[in-house]
């Protein structure tokens, strides 16, 4: 045979198996999709071997497993699972990588945030101690205060069924909720929420100052409204409070010393009230604040 029709029967023999092969693939491929099952499986060694198993590229092989974790992320939203390899993931990213961010809020978000499955209140209290481990970290951050804090505030309690346990909750969370809103971090309302978690704690003056800091740091205008309102609202209900407390004062003195005293006759002839309550006043009602108020309020 010609050498010439050699070379085309072997080009033309290539070509068939090219074609061959290539139908053969995407048959195979298509095969693999359809016979394709959803599976939650984990498949990374322990958190505490990866260092190892990096080989000193512990920040790449951390950005691999994050990859990773947003993929199964999406997977079990999609297939309404449990997400319940979420803290490994995060255990294995942050094995390696400690400083890195993302994961903090990322496991705040996947495991108490789940189309599947029931979130226990050990797993809210399992992602705070996460987001507490990030708040050291990261002593700035105030979007991870504020997720710590609402953690604490409102994921946890509804979880609970004792309502000491609901208290403590609110309690642990409060402070950072507080950070959060010093930091410009969550929500415009947030100051007057923490406000009137520490006037039902009974901390009237600690909510009065937080709602005077927060003042000078809130853009929102209408928040600002509202916390000036606040602010006006608790200081005069902690005037008439401390005014009370004085005279329930002078009024257990008259009954201890001259009970045979009316209490204008013991005003007059009984001693001179101590400073006490005086202080008491003074640091419960200022002129200034009176004059300014009277000052808006006029025509």
């Amino acid at each position: 045979m010609p050498k010439p029709l050699r070379i085309l029967g072997l080009a033309a023999m290539l070509s068939v198996a090219l074609i061959g092969t290539e139908s053969m693939r995407v048959r195979a491929s298509t095969h693999f999709i359809q016979t394709q099952t959803y599976e939650d499986v984990y498949y990374l060694p322990p958190a505490g071997w990866l260092s190892a198993f990096s080989l000193g590229y512990r920040e790449a092989l951390a950005d691999l497993i994050w990859m990773r974790a947003l993929i199964y992320f999406g997977d079990e939203l999609m297939h309404h699972g449990a997400v319940q390899h979420a803290f490994d993931y995060t255990d294995a990213m942050l094995a390696l990588a400690p400083h890195m961010r993302p994961a903090y809020s990322w496991i705040a978000t996947s495991a108490l945030y789940n189309t599947g499955g029931t979130v226990t209140a050990a797993d809210a209290e399992r992602v705070a101690t996460y987001l507490e481990r990030g708040t050291r970290m990261f002593p700035d951050d105030g979007d991870l205060e504020w997720q710590l804090g609402a953690t604490y505030t409102y994921e946890l309690p509804p979880m609970l069924n004792d309502p000491a346990a609901k208290e403590r909750a609110r309690r642990r969370g409060l402070p950072h909720l507080q950070r959060a809103a010093r930091m410009g971090a969550g929500p415009p309302w947030l100051a007057l929420t923490n406000a009137q978690a520490l006037v039902r704690l009974g901390q009237r003056e600690q909510a009065v100052r937080h709602l005077e800091e927060m003042y000078a740091t809130v853009q929102d205008e209408d928040a600002r409204d509202q916390i000036a309102a606040r602010i006006s609202h608790l200081r005069t209900e902690a005037y008439a409070e401390a005014f009370e407390r004085a005279n329930q004062d002078a009024e257990q003195a008259r009954q201890r010393d001259f009970p045979y005293l009316s209490p204008t006759m013991y005003l007059l002839v009984g001693p001179r009230q101590t400073a006490q309550n005086d202080a008491l006043l003074r640091r419960n009602f200022r002129p200034a604040d009176m004059d300014a108020r009277n000052a808006n309020d006029a025509p």
